[in-house]
């Protein structure tokens, strides 16, 4: 260390502040800024793996040319498409994707930052690329037209997004001169490149723009990973030093056309970061974009949206001044925090008893170094949007009684309640509290670690860029009573912006404009980059004084008796210490390196099993508990004639109606807990009853209790959460096709045929307006009276054997008091996930997009190996384990070579990936008796999302490169193809750095395979040891030793025509019409091309089995004809269930890259 030091004030370097860092942190950090003005900071992480590296450059779209939005976006799409030392447009992909890399950049308004992550080993050479990007970047012409492609792509792929609309229309309500109105993504248009003239002129403004910007003073740079910090400094500081400035001209005079752009824009960006806001103040002077005299003074306002999405928003904002340099005295926190509380008394608990709100949410819509814009988000019942202003009266309310209570104290024997002690109480409970979560965290990745430590050190200085917001030096005398007091008091109508965002709102203003016009007080505007049309206008002076009237007399909703500020918080763990069973060193400090022990089961009775892991591994006072209660009756009946479980719709229909109610009636009592770091969950899958809980030790065995037994009572099921919650099922059953991105169809057209199991989404909603309190009361008792029942619990981390035992028994007995648990003659099979097998034969699913707002459209390749995928060594082949092995392999190599060729030279769309997925069939065993097995299956999947070209095309340009792609793998040096396993075996072998990762992954082996290991006490395979509690080390060995020949064989079997299991699935949009793009497919294709069509498909589909290998099916069915294609576009209602609220049943897996 020392010779480090000195060699480096040597140089000229200055040591800057190191962060502060929390007591489960074990990283070592080092912070510099070299003499050019670059800032680096360096971190070791004994337990990573992988290095990763971030830089942020202090500039982003505020500082958009307002002749030309959308630079600052443009440059970072630009940045890394080669440098002069490596002029390769691919070099820095390639090799990421060869040493188990990753990267990717942002934009925002003030800021860019650039990141990637590669294997430990290869590091430098990464670094030696990256930092070459901003030492001497090309910018090249041909680049130029080609990359402004992928931002007009981005930009339509956010068109229908509900967020992204809602977002410009509140720049279009903005300051016009005020950088926030900037539109930041930008598009084709706002930076055209039809001619070379303006391709000439695009890539001059860039040039002015990198050289205006991408100053070494501007930039900061994080590289952290295993290596020491002297070695990381010895090959990060060399190259960063190489950066230097250009020249760029300080008169206007002496100014090209573009840098006059360039100069005028920056000079409409705020200073922003912590050096320049430290060294002005008047930086942050309140600037709002947001004011009344932007509007002609007709303040409060109301804009009226028409959502994409069945949603109903209410939404108020007040523009408050910035709090940038106030990260842990903020006055906007406190305010988040009184508004935003769910407890009792609460403004959220108030409407929800009134049913007039289902959800509320409170903080910062958007926040700058000159401004705060502070929002109160709500979701509103059906009798809360005809009924929105009593919404706000009781909004206003609370926001004067948090004044209030700034200035008021408690008189002599009198009510103590909404007094300043009140307001210092919950200040110091939530110093307390975020002080806690600083130092009980154990790190995460280094990925994760990089960008945000960058992007703070730019926005709180190096020695606060961990720890800004912690309030590690606040105490209940610090409490800003004054700040608090001056930022509510700008909570008022007289400052407010209110935006409804309903399609009721919105057709309740069409009404209005059509009876009076723009005399009624209304104008309807188009917002100019996503043509988003909304309405604009006044409230009325009645309104405006019931909110304001405080008195009650004349209010909407006179809640002043049952408004309060929050009671204290019993949930903050009173203790923090680790258990008396640890081993005193699993006490000193984490130990990630050391490997996971295997789960205990310290009960297995009759339909009960309790499985323990105390950790020793993270020395932190935190656990994890999970029970699940298999119960077929979650998604399945039993008809009176048969001894077996048949699928249910109405069961299904009913479960997500009853989780949609108990999630909502918990949703005050569990607010303490999870603001206080333990959070708990009750959902309904097609396995049972799954309760999640996590958090601190201290009360979380309590909380699981009080969601088990809350639950088995049925006392939430009322009449109010149930109008509630069918309301929000309907809602998201009808917006389900109007709403979501062409590419999220296409995933749920192939799981339609895959994995569904239900007949269509009109029978769900007729189930679903057909259902009432009644019938979800009969279900619920149909739940807990199956007697096939039976229970998984783990308790794992700083929770004893015996503490677990107790908590068990005390499951067991709330259990026993309600239900009929495991009161069978008989452990019965409980279905579960389902997969269907694939024909040797291409099947394509083509639909169009009924998004009237979608332009792009989609396609999804979906290759599904024959060959059963690798459980574990006690359960499958050698066979097994090599094809899932070769799999994961050949998924690796793919991934970049694909993006290279289809996105980034061909542009064929802004969206362009290839994954591993895996997905788990679940069968019984012969005549369904005491067990079931659990089959995974492997995939690969290509997905692109285009509004360049028609899906059709899109298939050819595909299966064009998969054919080039077999030569690549012939011709590759073998040196390549070690790379790419080296990498890929090493991911494989990272350690688990998170409790509640590892939990997850034990209680999915728990749930997967112990009915098949331990349900048959006769045969040999009763031990929990046989469960495969860790593929990672059999997987990495065969990757290891895979050869090209292995590759060569599973491409041929996976992906070769004539031999391969593969569904298309094509969707259409605006841009590319079904009806006029759709080419027919061969007499070899079998082409379904309606929902009705897939059912009968899938009805000729058996189960992928689990024994030996799959043989191919016959298919007799004939290629549909266009004819029939055009009934699918007219009749896409007769789908299955969808929407948000049934994921809960859903099997597939998400871009898996560890074992399965």
């Amino acid at each position: 260390m020392a010779s480090s030091t000195l060699s480096v004030t040597a140089k000229g370097i200055t040591r800057l502040p190191n962060p502060v860092k929390g007591q489960a942190d074990w990283r070592e950090y080092r912070t510099y800024r070299l003499s050019n003005g670059v800032t680096i900071c360096l971190v070791h992480d004994r337990e990573s793996k992988t290095t990763a590296a971030a830089a942020t450059v202090n500039v982003g779209a505020s500082a958009d040319p307002r002749s030309m939005p959308g630079i600052a976006h443009f440059c970072e799409h630009m940045l890394f498409l080669g440098s002069k030392r490596y002029s390769g447009e691919n070099d820095y992909k390639s090799f990421l994707a060869q040493h188990g890399g990753r990267s990717n950049a942002s934009t925002s308004m003030h800021g860019t930052t650039y990141k990637f992550e590669v294997l430990a080993p290869h590091a430098e050479k990464a670094f030696d690329i990256f930092s070459a990007f901003f030492v001497s970047p090309l910018f090249t012409h041909s680049g130029t037209s080609r990359e402004i492609l992928a931002v007009d792509s981005e930009n339509v792929k956010n068109l229908t997004a509900d967020e992204r609309r809602r977002l410009q229309v509140l720049k279009d309500l903005a300051d016009t001169n005020h950088y926030y109105s900037k539109f930041s993504t930008g598009n084709s248009k706002t930076m055209p490149t039809t001619t070379p003239e303006e391709v000439e002129h695009l890539r001059d403004v860039l040039l002015a723009f990198h050289a205006k910007h991408y100053r070494p003073d501007m930039l900061t740079v994080v590289v952290a990973g295993p290596q020491s910090l002297d070695e990381l400094e010895s090959w990060t500081i060399p190259r960063l030093a190489e950066m230097k400035a250009r020249p760029f001209p300080e008169s206007g005079s002496s100014m090209t056309r573009a840098e006059i752009l360039v100069e005028e824009g920056a000079n409409e960006a705020p200073a922003y970061s912590f050096d320049e806001l430290s060294a002005d103040s008047s930086a942050t002077v309140f600037r709002s974009p947001f004011r009344s005299d932007v509007q002609g003074g007709q303040w409060p306002i109301m804009i009226t949206t028409k959502p994409v999405r069945p949603v109903r928003r209410l939404v108020m904002m007040f523009p408050l001044p910035s709090v940038h340099l106030l990260s842990d005295r903020s006055p906007v926190s406190v305010l988040s925090h009184l508004l935003g509380h769910e407890g009792p008394n609460s403004p959220f608990a108030v409407l929800q008893d009134a049913g007039l709100l289902s959800s509320l949410s409170a903080g910062p819509r958007t926040s700058g170094p000159d401004f705060t814009l502070f929002q109160v988000d709500m979701g509103l019942t059906e009798n809360g949007e005809k009924n929105w202003r009593q919404v706000v009266d009781v909004i206003i309310q609370h926001c004067r009684l948090i004044h209030e209570a700034t200035t008021r104290l408690p008189t002599c024997g009198g009510d103590a309640e909404g007094t300043v002690f009140d307001v210092q109480r919950i200040w110091a409970e939530s110093t307390k509290l975020r002080a806690l979560f600083f130092h009980q965290t154990s790190p995460g990745s280094v990925y994760e670690l990089a960008p945000n430590l960058s992007s703070n050190i730019v926005k709180y200085g190096s020695e606060k860029a961990l720890s800004a917001g912690s309030m590690l030096n606040e105490t209940i005398e610090t409490c800003p009573l004054e700040s608090i007091g001056e930022f509510s008091s700008r909570l008022t109508t007289e400052n407010c912006i209110i935006e409804r965002c309903s399609q009721s709102a919105w057709e309740e203003m069409e009404g209005i404009e059509e009876k009076a016009g723009s005399i009624g007080g209304i104008k309807r505007v188009t917002e100019k980059w996503y043509g988003v049309d909304y309405f604009l206008s006044s409230i009325t002076p009645e309104d405006t004084e019931a909110w304001n009237d405080r008195s009650g007399k004349a209010s909407f909703f006179n809640a002043r008796s049952l408004l309060k500020l929050p009671r204290p918080n019993t949930f903050i763990p009173g203790s923090l210490e680790l258990s008396d069973e640890l081993p005193e060193e699993a006490k000193s400090g984490p130990r990630i390196d050391k490997p996971i022990e295997s789960p205990k089961l310290l009960v297995d009775e009759k339909a009960k099993r309790l499985w323990h892991r105390l950790d020793d591994r993270y020395a932190l006072p935190k656990s994890v508990i999970k029970i699940l209660i298999r119960n077929a009756s979650v998604a399945h009946e039993k008809p009176s004639d048969r001894n077996v479980w048949i699928p249910s719709h109405e069961a299904v229909v009913h479960s997500t109606i009853l989780s949609a109610i108990y999630s909502e009636a918990m949703a005050q009592e569990i607010y303490d807990a999870d603001l206080a770091g333990s959070h708990a969950s009750l959902l309904l899958s097609t396995s049972g009853i799954h309760i999640n809980c996590s958090g601190f030790s201290d009360r979380l065995g309590d909380l699981a209790l009080k969601i088990l037994n809350e639950f088995l009572s049925g006392d939430f099921l009322t009449e109010r959460f149930f109008q509630s919650a069918q309301d929000r099922v309907l809602r998201s059953l009808k917006g389900f096709f109007e709403s979501r991105r062409a590419d999220t169809y296409g995933v749920y057209y192939r799981d339609f045929l895959l994995s569904s199991l239900d007949s269509g989404i009109e029978d769900a909603l007729l189930i679903t307006k057909g259902a009432t309190l009644h019938t979800t009361k009969t279900y619920f008792q149909k739940l807990l009276q199956n007697p096939e029942s039976s229970i998984e619990c783990f308790c794992i981390g700083n929770v004893s054997r015996k503490d677990a035992q107790t908590f068990f028994s005390d499951v067991c007995r709330a259990i026993d008091n309600f239900t009929s648990l495991g009161q069978s003659s008989r452990t019965a099979w409980i279905p579960d996930n389902i997969e269907r097998l694939l024909p040797r034969r291409d099947i394509e699913l083509h639909f169009t997009s009924r998004n009237p707002q979608e332009e792009n459209g989609s396609v999804l390749v979906t290759f599904q190996s024959s060959i059963p995928g690798f459980r574990g060594e006690p359960l499958s082949s050698n066979e097994n384990l090599r094809s899932s092995s070769s799999i994961r392999l050949l998924c690796q190599i793919l991934r970049e070579p694909l993006f290279d060729e289809l996105r980034t030279k061909q542009t064929i769309g802004y969206i362009v990936s290839s994954y591993y997925d895996v997905a788990h069939s679940t069968i019984p065993d012969t005549e369904q008796t005491y067990h079931h097995s659990t089959v995974p299956i492997d995939y690969v999947v290509i997905n692109v999302l285009s509004r360049k070209l028609a899906p059709p095309e899109i298939v050819k340009r595909v299966d064009e490169f998969l054919l080039s792609f077999r030569k690549l793998l012939e011709n590759m040096p073998v040196s390549e193809i070690s790379h790419h396993k080296d990498a890929l075996s090493a991911k494989l072998m990272k350690p688990t750095q998170k409790l509640g990762e590892e939990a997850s992954r034990c209680f999915n082996r728990i749930k997967r395979y112990a009915p098949e290991i331990l349900g048959n006490k006769e045969t040999r395979r009763n031990s929990p040891n046989l469960l495969p509690w860790d593929n990672s080390h059999a997987l990495a060995g065969a990757i290891r030793s895979l050869t090209r020949e292995d590759l060569l064989v599973t491409y041929d079997e996976l992906m070769a025509p004539g031999k391969r299991s593969r569904i298309v699935s094509c969707v259409y949009g605006k841009s590319f019409p079904l009806s006029t793009n759709f080419e027919k497919a061969s007499s070899d294709f079998v082409v379904v091309n309606d929902t009705s069509r897939i059912i009968a498909l899938r009805n000729k589909l058996p189960v992928y089995g689990h024994s030996g290998r799959n043989d191919p099916i016959r298919l007799s069915s004939p290629t549909f004809s266009l004819n029939h294609m055009r009934v699918a576009v007219i009749g896409l209602a007769t789908a299955a269930v969808v929407g948000a609220s049934w994921c809960l049943l859903t099997s597939r897996s998400k871009k898996l890259t560890k074992s399965n």
